[in-house]
């Protein structure tokens, strides 16, 4: 059988692991794409398929609908990849999604995808939230204070984002690491303090 044809756990496909449904079906994609030399290709056509599922209208329903056959999924998919010239091994993992009542995940497997891939390109991605936006200064600071945490050959994919609801100050998300600075968490933390009995 072929590798998309088997149920695989993958402990150590990759230069991270991601664990969960997509983590298994993005390492196992990973594998072999690496094998064949795709892996750039692949995480491209992944992409452009994730945006199809963004912007077509009906398409993210017509993957998750039960009243939609698996063959009519698979057909239909299929159909476009072949006519993009999408990768065998994209169009056979989608198939088997499909076969296995997994299409709802497909979003997952393709940010588990990305996330192999930025690991294997040294890309430690980096999200602010802040309650108003940053000021350039701040920013470069920012940038500054988070590079030293990263090691010689990684780069900073940082991505900024506003909540008014943190009321002040910023949440800071790197890795699998997550720094709450906000001023509406330490409202909540005060206000939980002054709870308590004396």
């Amino acid at each position: 059988k072929q590798w998309y044809q088997r149920r695989v756990v993958i402990t150590a496909g990759g230069p991270v692991q991601v664990f969960g449904i997509q983590g298994r079906y993005a390492h196992a994609l990973y594998s072999a794409a690496t094998k064949q030399g795709s892996t750039e290709a692949v995480e491209a056509q992944l992409n452009s398929l994730q945006g199809a599922i963004d912007t077509v209208p009906g398409l993210r329903e017509f993957l998750s609908l039960p009243v939609c056959s698996k063959e009519e999924k698979k057909a239909t998919l299929g159909g476009a990849f072949e006519e993009a010239g999408v990768d065998p091994l994209v169009n056979n993992m989608i198939a088997t999604m499909i076969d296995n009542k997994r299409a709802t995940n497909i979003s997952q497997v393709i940010g588990a995808f990305n996330t192999i891939m930025a690991a294997e390109r040294g890309e430690v991605p980096c999200t602010v939230t802040s309650a108003q936006p940053l000021s350039d200064g701040h920013l470069d600071a920012l940038k500054d204070s988070l590079s030293k945490f990263l090691k010689a050959h990684e780069k900073l994919l940082l991505d900024t984002t506003t909540d008014e609801s943190l009321i002040g100050g910023m949440v800071v998300e790197i890795g699998d690491k997550r720094v709450d600075m906000s001023t509406a968490t330490k409202i909540k933390k005060l206000k939980a303090a002054l709870s308590l009995p004396l």
